[in-house]
C-alpha cells in the first residue's frame, strides 16, 4: 500500500512571506512547528520548499533563499526530519508560474497580455512566469534538482499550474507560429475556429508543462507521488485546465473555498477523475478563506469540511497560514486535533469499495464557458467568464442530494464511467464531443436513460427527438408550461396559466417531434428590458410592459419546451432550458421527478432523511459489504443534531449484520422485498454504517 492510501489527515501552513522586514520569519521554530502538527493529529504535512514570493526555504544556488534562514539554513530540513521521526509522511510544496523573484529578476520570462503588460503592472501582488519559456523551465529544473537532493519527502504538490491570463509573450507567439501559424487570436469568440484552437492549445500546453514537471521530479526523486494544483477543476475556461492536471498527477486534488455545496460536488468530480485513490480535498481553516488570517472556522464547520471529504473517501488537507514573524496560532491546532481525533476513527473504512450511483452528471472539462458570450478583446475586463454548465450541474446536484438519489460526477476523459449509471444527465453542456454521441445512443438503445437540457448536444436532440436546435430565444425571461404527462411531473406546482419561470433564454427547436410534448414554451407579453436581462445596454429606451416589477407569462408559442421520447429499450427527456439550475424548491422537485421517471423509480438507496443530509454509498463486494456514509451539508456555524431517519439500501439478500461505525455497534434493521431498512436514531454532522453479507 502506498503512503498516500493510508494518510487521510493532512495539513499545509502557507508561507508566502517576503523578507524585506528582518522580523519576517525571525521566530520560525522547527520544534514548535512539529509540536503543533502533533497536536493537530496530522499524519501527512505539506511543507514549504518555496512560495509564490519565489524565495526558497533551502540554501539554493538557483534563485534566492529567504533572508530569515541565513545562518539557520537547515530550519525547514529540521522540520522535515522531525516529521519523519514522528511517523509522518512529508509532502513538499513548490510554486510554479507564480514566482515574484523570477518575475522581477528575469523580465524576459514574464507572461504578458497582447498589449505587452505583465501581471504586476496594475499593482497585483503576483508575478507570473510563462511555462512556454524554456529558460524559465531550465531554472525550474535546477531548483527541482536542488530540493530533491536536499529534502527527504514522499510526495510533492506543484502549485499554480494554470493560465492566470491570456499570455501573448514571445515564447507563446513562437510556439503558436510553429504549431498553428499566424498571429495569436486576440478576441474571445466561442464561434471562431481559431479561438477554439487557441483555447485547445492553451490546455494542451499547460498539460505538457505538467507532464514535464512530473517527469523532472521523477528523474531526481524516483517514486515520488506528484500532485498538481487542480482546484481549477471548478474554475472557468481562462485557466486552460481540463483533465490535463489529473493525467499528470499521481492523485487529483486542490484547494477550494466555495462552501460545502461546492465541496460535495468537487469531491465527486475528483473521485472519478483521479488516477489513484484517495483524491485530496483542501480547504482553509480560516473563514471564509485565507484572506481572513485570524478568523477560524467554527468547530462544526471544520468537522463538516473533513466529514464531506471522508464521505467520498478522500483525504482532507486543512490549510493554515503562518504569521509573518513565523509563529502559528496554537488554538488552531487544538481545534484541528479535536476534529481529526474524532473523524480519524473512520479511516480504516475509507478504502472500501467503489462509489455507487444511479445518475451520472456529465462534467465537460472543456466546456466551462458561455457559448453565447459576446465577442470581446482578451484584455477586456468585461470578458465573459461565466460557466452556465457548472451552474446547471450544481443545481442538479443540489436536487439529487436533497431527494437522496444516488449520483456521481463523470467527465470527458474517463467518460465510460457513466455506463454504470441508469441515467446520464447532460446539463447545458455547450459542446458535447461528437465522438461520444454514439456511445450515448447505444447506452439509451440498450435500456439506459438520458436527460438533456439547454445547449446540450444538438446531434443527440436531432437523433432522439427529430428536432433541430436553431439558437436561443431573444427573451431572457421565459416560461415552461406543462402539457400531457408534464402535468404529472409538475403536479400543480406550475400549470398552463402559471408556468415555470426561467430567468434565461430557452433553446429554440424546429422539426417534427418524435415523442411526447411535456411542456410548451411561453414568453412574456413584451421583450424584457429589466435588470434580469444581460442584453440591456446604455441608451436602450424602456419598451412597453405589462407589469412594472416583473415579466409575467403572456404568449403561448405552441413550441416545445420539454419532450419525452423512447429509443430502443431506453428513454430520454429534453428540456429547452436547464430547469435544474435555479435554487428553487419547485424546480428541484420537478427535476428529481424527471430523473425518477427515467430511472424507473428504483435506486441503489433511498432515505426519509431531511434534505440537508447527504447520503453516499460504496459497494465493497471484495469485503462482502456495503458502506453508507451520511453527512449534514447545511452552511452554518453551529450544526444542530437531526432526529432519527431511515436509509433503505437495495440488496439481493438480507445482510448478516449492520454495524454503526467506527465502534461496530449493531444496528437494528429489517429486510423485505429487496430492501434493507436501517434506522439511525440521529446524526450530528457525520455517520457511517456497514452492511455485511
Amino acid at each position: 500500500m502506498e503512503w498516500y492510501q493510508k494518510r487521510f489527515r493532512r495539513n499545509l501552513v502557507d508561507m508566502h512571506i517576503e523578507d524585506w522586514n528582518p522580523e519576517f520569519l525571525s521566530k520560525f521554530d522547527p520544534e514548535k512547528y512539529v509540536e503543533l502538527l502533533k497536536r493537530g493529529k496530522i499524519t501527512a504535512p505539506m511543507l514549504y520548499f518555496q512560495s509564490h514570493v519565489g524565495l526558497c526555504y533551502w540554501p539554493t544556488r538557483a534563485g534566492r533563499m529567504h533572508g530569515a534562514f541565513k545562518g539557520r539554513e537547515d530550519s525547514m530540513k529540521r522540520v522535515e526530519r522531525l516529521c519523519h521521526e514522528a511517523g509522518m509522511n512529508v509532502i513538499g510544496y513548490y510554486s510554479l508560474i507564480y514566482n515574484n523573484w523570477a518575475h522581477e529578476h528575469h523580465p524576459e520570462w514574464r507572461m504578458v497580455d497582447p498589449e505587452g503588460a505583465h501581471s504586476r503592472a496594475d499593482g497585483s501582488r503576483y508575478g507570473l512566469c510563462c511555462p512556454n519559456n524554456m529558460d524559465y523551465r531550465a531554472f525550474t529544473e535546477k531548483q527541482i534538482e536542488e530540493f530533491c537532493g536536499y529534502f527527504d519527502f514522499e510526495g510533492i504538490f506543484m502549485d499554480m499550474l494554470f493560465w492566470p491570463m491570456i499570455c501573448h509573450c514571445p515564447s507563446c507567439k513562437a510556439r503558436w507560429e510553429k504549431e498553428v501559424g499566424g498571429p495569436l487570436p486576440d478576441k474571445v469568440d466561442w464561434h471562431d475556429e481559431k479561438w477554439l484552437t487557441y483555447q485547445k492549445k492553451r490546455s494542451e500546453w499547460m498539460g505538457e508543462f505538467a507532464l514535464w514537471a512530473t517527469a523532472t521530479l521523477e528523474k531526481y526523486k524516483p517514486g515520488v507521488a506528484v500532485e498538481h494544483q487542480y482546484s481549477t477543476i471548478m474554475h472557468d475556461w481562462r485557466y486552460g485546465v481540463n483533465e490535463n492536471m489529473a493525467i499528470a498527477s499521481t492523485y487529483a486534488g486542490g484547494d477550494l473555498y466555495g462552501g460545502i455545496e461546492q465541496a460535495s460536488f468537487a469531491c465527486k468530480a475528483y473521485y472519478n477523475v483521479t488516477r489513484n485513490q484517495p483524491f485530496e480535498y483542501m480547504t482553509s481553516r480560516c473563514y471564509p478563506a485565507l484572506s481572513e488570517h485570524t478568523t477560524t472556522k467554527s468547530l462544526d464547520m471544520l468537522k463538516q469540511s473533513v466529514a464531506v471529504t471522508f464521505l467520498h473517501h478522500g483525504a482532507c488537507l486543512l490549510i493554515d497560514a503562518i504569521d509573518p514573524v513565523g509563529t502559528m496560532d496554537e488554538r488552531v491546532y487544538d481545534r484541528i486535533g479535536q476534529v481529526f481525533d474524532d473523524l480519524g476513527r473512520y479511516e480504516p473504512w475509507l478504502d472500501w469499495g467503489e462509489q455507487a450511483y444511479d445518475v451520472a452528471l456529465y462534467y465537460d472539462l472543456n466546456g466551462k464557458y458561455n457559448p453565447e458570450a459576446p465577442v470581446v478583446p482578451v484584455t477586456d475586463p468585461k470578458v465573459d467568464r461565466t460557466n452556465p454548465m457548472q451552474g446547471a450541474l450544481l443545481g442538479a446536484a443540489r436536487s439529487l442530494r436533497a431527494h437522496h438519489i444516488p449520483y456521481g460526477v463523470v467527465n470527458n476523459w474517463l467518460f465510460d464511467k457513466f455506463e454504470k449509471a441508469k441515467v446520464l444527465a447532460l446539463c447545458d453542456v455547450p459542446a458535447f464531443e461528437a465522438d461520444k454521441v454514439q456511445k450515448v445512443l447505444d447506452f439509451v438503445k440498450n435500456g439506459g436513460a438520458l436527460y438533456l437540457s439547454g445547449h446540450s448536444s444538438p446531434e443527440l436532440v436531432k437523433e432522439l427527438f427529430g428536432l433541430t436546435l436553431t439558437g436561443e430565444t431573444e427573451e431572457c425571461v421565459t416560461y415552461v408550461a406543462p402539457e400531457g404527462e408534464g402535468n404529472s411531473l409538475m403536479d400543480g406546482m406550475f400549470t398552463r396559466d402559471y408556468p415555470l419561470v426561467m430567468f434565461e433564454p430557452q433553446m429554440k427547436a424546429e422539426g417534427e417531434l418524435r415523442g411526447e410534448v411535456l411542456a410548451e414554451r411561453v414568453l412574456p407579453y413584451t421583450m424584457p428590458r429589466m435588470m434580469e436581462c444581460v442584453d440591456t445596454k446604455p441608451g436602450v429606451k424602456p419598451g412597453p410592459f405589462a407589469s412594472i416589477h416583473s415579466n409575467p407569462p403572456g404568449i403561448h408559442t405552441g413550441k416545445t419546451a420539454m419532450a419525452l421520447t423512447r429509443y430502443g429499450k431506453g428513454a430520454a427527456v429534453w428540456s429547452a432550458a436547464p430547469i435544474e439550475k435555479p435554487d428553487r424548491e419547485q424546480h428541484a422537485e420537478i427535476f428529481a421527478r424527471i430523473i425518477r421517471l427515467l430511472a424507473g423509480g428504483t435506486f441503489a438507496f433511498e432515505s426519509d432523511a431531511p434534505e440537508n443530509i447527504e447520503c453516499v454509498m460504496f459497494d465493497a463486494p471484495e469485503r462482502g459489504a456495503i458502506l453508507v456514509g451520511v453527512a449534514d451539508v447545511r452552511e452554518t456555524f453551529k450544526i444542530q443534531p437531526v432526529g432519527g431517519f431511515t436509509v433503505s439500501v437495495r440488496t439481493k439478500a438480507a445482510p448478516k449484520k449492520v454495524s454503526l461505525l467506527p465502534d461496530g455497534e449493531p444496528l437494528p434493521f429489517t429486510w423485505a422485498d429487496g430492501w434493507t431498512n436501517v434506522r439511525l436514531d440521529g446524526l450530528h454532522i457525520f455517520g457511517m454504517f456497514a452492511l455485511e453479507f
